[in-house]
């Protein structure tokens, strides 16, 4: 509700603090976070009223279509997470009623794939792996 009349009032004024633009919350590789901090096409600023609440609309709206997921899939998950909710990702693994779903946790932060290694090749092999697996016929 809060979001909603803030969208009403200032949809465009970035006024909402976020871990998501930190990258120390999201990259413990510090290269790999380095590498994001530079890129100017990163936005690094407070988020604005109206992309939080597209967000929050366009998760709710997947949540509720978690019953529709028959396709094969891997969830991937972070398990010191602070810019997303992982009991989504479990919800979604109960919900969906795919005859082939994996579910992966790794403790690592947000950035999966900016995980140093040797955690990286692990995550990286399992990735590969689940595709390889899928594609032998």
């Amino acid at each position: 509700r809060a979001l909603g009349w803030l969208n009403a009032i200032v949809p465009t004024v970035p006024v909402i603090p976020s871990s998501a633009t930190n990258p120390g919350m999201q990259y413990r590789d510090a290269e790999r976070r380095a590498e994001c901090e530079r890129n100017t096409l990163t936005y690094k600023g407070y988020m604005r009223p109206q992309s939080a609440l597209t967000c929050v609309e366009f998760t709710t709206q997947i949540q509720q279509s978690f019953h529709k997921v028959t396709v094969p899939f891997l969830c991937m998950i972070a398990e010191e997470d602070v810019v997303v909710d992982n009991s989504k990702a479990k919800q979604l693994m109960k919900q969906s009623p795919s005859k082939d779903k994996t579910f992966k946790s790794y403790a690592a932060l947000h950035g999966l794939l900016c995980e140093p290694a040797p955690l990286l090749g692990i995550i990286e092999d399992d990735f590969v792996q689940w595709l390889l697996e899928r594609c032998k016929s």
